[in-house]
């Protein structure tokens, strides 16, 4: 994890955004998360979190081509995929009431496989409640 932050740190310098990069662990999930900490987070997070995904997305590359492997993580730039995530967890609450109550199946929204992931792992609290992608 200490070469992704340097990857992320190195990364963030060349396109001139002043940035703090912890290693923290993400609650609830068997997953580490790099958290940047900026005053440039709008450029960072981009529409609907896409800069985020493409920084994450090359940090990936970069690191499986220098090591080989990769340690499961994500970036994360002023807690903006954290609150995400629990907006997600809430969602599929929601989801999981509804099907309770109309005993249907509900599809949802096309998601990323991080997102679906998220969902899976929040339904799994319920054991009536069975989920597929």
């Amino acid at each position: 994890m200490e070469q992704a932050k340097e990857k992320i740190k190195e990364l963030l310098s060349i396109i001139g955004i002043e940035a703090e990069v912890e290693i923290k662990e993400a609650g609830g999930l068997d997953t580490a998360h790099l958290s940047i900490l900026t005053d440039d987070a709008r450029l960072l997070i981009g529409y609907g979190g896409q800069n985020l995904l493409s920084l994450e997305h090359i940090v990936k590359r970069i690191l499986h081509k220098e090591l080989g492997t990769l340690p499961a993580f994500f970036i994360d730039v002023n807690g903006y995929r954290m609150n995400h995530l629990e907006e997600l967890k809430e969602e599929a609450r929601g989801v999981a009431k509804r099907v309770r109550l109309y005993r249907k199946e509900i599809c949802l929204r096309p998601m990323n496989s991080f997102e679906r992931r998220i969902i899976h792992t929040a339904l799994a609290e319920y054991p009536d409640i069975t989920t597929e992608s």
